[in-house]
């Protein structure tokens, strides 16, 4: 999203540099969180039947198994596809065996969650632009708290991963 999109979903007097930077820094969370939108490589211990990916599968572009030393790059009659994220080994196929090798590398492109990682981005946002860092404020008959930045931003996070918003 660029600034003019993000001035539609939230209120702030920040000038475009400064949004910019709370913007660019939400964008980086949510990919160390969660991984690139195009892109995800996941490396997991093998030895079972099926391996579960951390995010739902569109498209398996290359899958390697590593047996001992050996590192093997899977043919696509060595494994099948199972609902979102799950990947069986097949006992058929170029290099078959019944279980998984020690590690596996998949690298694969998720399920497209774009809209999902948008609402994210601007609750983050809205989250970064209203923490003024004080547990509390109080003037005369005035009293305020701050939610407690670290739990809320982790809560709007997870939202990603469960596919709801509940923080």
């Amino acid at each position: 999203m660029v600034v003019k999109e993000v001035r539609n979903h939230v209120e702030t007097g920040l000038v475009d540099d400064a949004l910019e930077r709370i913007m660019d820094s939400v964008e980086e969370d949510i990919d160390q969180e969660f991984g690139a939108v195009a892109s995800q490589v996941d490396d997991l211990e093998g030895k079972t039947k099926s391996i579960f990916m951390t995010r739902p599968i569109g498209s398996i572009t290359s899958i390697m198994e590593t047996v001992g030393t050996t590192d093997i790059t899977l043919a696509t009659n060595d494994y099948k596809r199972r609902h979102n994220s799950q990947i069986d080994r097949l006992n058929t196929g170029t290099n078959s065996r019944n279980k998984w090798g020690d590690r596996v590398l998949v690298t694969y492109v998720p399920v497209d969650d774009t809209k999902r990682r948008q609402m994210v981005y601007i609750r983050l946002i809205e989250l970064a632009l209203k923490y003024n860092a004080l547990k509390g404020e109080n003037s005369g008959d005035y009293s305020s708290t701050s939610a407690e930045y670290e739990k809320e931003r982790l809560g709007i996070l997870r939202g990603l991963r469960r596919g709801g918003f509940f923080a």
